[in-house]
């Protein structure tokens, strides 16, 4: 008798906290009136629709339909609180209709109102119009524009024994300045192409190129070896040089000490063999370090060919100013994943062609991502001719 008690006031709990429907039930089947007064501004691959809203007390939102790639129909929806309405995703700037359409509580839409757009050049044709590509060391290298920092892919074809042409490499981002490198490439002529894509799979007009990698190998870790000089920094927290090359990234690597009262820091490393430096890769100190704490924001690469062992730095040559990049752009302690991932596969640093070639590289970091007064490195990778 009590478990049948105790089901039945179970029973009536859940039927007084059954949640309300997002719609009632239909009331009637009177169809709200019809949006009026519209107004058009038409943006780069969309418009914005302005209008009045009907009077009807029951009103509940207004949609706007319409037809994007390949006839696909979509929809925008605005709330009875709201007199917009922005829609977006097409690829070119052909005339088009959108009907826009009142719905009340009870499901009852209202006529279309039929308004006319014609949408600005879309950022995906603008951004094709920027991309370029090169040769660069082990592959080639693409470049682009993207001042509205729309969410694009930029995807590069190669020609195949069939030729035809086939994805190679995709890159995806949003910020302003983009680029991208496909490495790892054969040093001999390959037919290219490269286009750009938005989320709607609108596209840009495919470039063609045929291009030369130029040769590029990564430098033997195993040779490296650490080198003391005066004015050089220690290790700190047993956090020791070498752990800059043994192929481990993630929250470990070599640390300066802080608290020193000294800044710039520098470290110094033998590459073991004569080389004319392409690039250099750093990767970050990983988890909530990455753009953050000790990590470096700049610094500078310097080379020498025979070392000087008083530290002088008059006998180094400066092969690089660098600056670490957040793509973003968020404030410290704010990623995105196009962050996330940039850090954790390393940033690139490329070495003019002019630079001489050195066997000493020397590493002074002028500023981190906290400010602070040490820094750390997770791993470096350094890339060009070892011949």
């Amino acid at each position: 008798m009590r478990t049948t008690l105790l089901s039945i006031v179970v029973g009536f709990i859940a039927l007084a906290c059954k949640e309300e429907p997002f719609w009632q039930e239909p009331v009637d089947t009177r169809p709200p009136g019809e949006i009026a007064n519209v107004e058009v501004e038409n943006i780069p691959g969309g418009a914005v629709l302005r209008y009045t809203l009907p009077q009807d007390e029951d009103l509940l939102y207004v949609k706007a339909v319409y037809s994007l790639k390949d006839g696909i129909t979509s929809e925008v929806r605005a709330s009875l609180y709201n007199d917009t309405l922005q829609i977006q995703g097409f690829g070119d700037t052909a005339e088009r209709q959108v009907k826009l359409i009142a719905v009340d509580r009870s499901r009852n839409e209202s006529q279309a109102v039929e308004a006319t757009i014609a949408p600005l050049e879309p950022p995906v044709v603008t951004i094709g119009g920027t991309l370029d590509l090169i040769p660069d060391f082990g592959g080639v290298h693409a470049y682009w524009q993207n001042p509205s920092r729309a969410e694009i892919s930029v995807v590069i074809l190669k020609e195949d024994h069939n030729k035809e042409y086939v994805p190679l490499e995709t890159f995806y981002s949003s910020v302003k300045i983009g680029e991208g490198a496909k490495r790892e490439m054969d040093t001999i002529p390959v037919n290219i192409g490269a286009y750009v894509q938005d989320r709607w799979g609108n596209r840009s007009e495919t470039k063609y190129y045929t291009l030369t990698p130029i040769f590029e190998t990564k430098f033997d870790r195993n040779k490296f070896n650490a080198v003391e000089l005066p004015g050089d920094q220690p290790s700190a927290f047993g956090w020791v040089k070498p752990r800059m090359w043994d192929d481990i990234m993630g929250d470990q690597g070599y640390s300066s000490p802080g608290g020193s009262g000294v800044w710039p820091h520098s470290v110094t490393i033998d590459l073991g063999v004569v080389v004319q430096m392409s690039r250099l890769r750093v990767f970050q100190r990983q988890g909530s370090y990455v753009y953050a704490e000790g990590n470096p924001r700049k610094f500078e690469v310097w080379g020498a060919e025979q070392l000087d062992g008083s530290g002088n730095w008059s006998s180094w040559t400066k092969l690089m100013d660098c600056t670490s990049v957040k793509p973003s752009g968020l404030p410290m302690g704010q990623n995105t994943d196009e962050d996330v991932s940039r850090a954790y596969n390393g940033e690139d640093f490329i070495c003019p062609v002019t630079a001489p070639r050195v066997r000493y590289i020397r590493i002074k970091v002028t500023q981190t991502w906290s400010g602070g007064d040490n820094f750390q490195i997770s791993e470096l990778q350094f890339f060009g001719d070892n011949r």
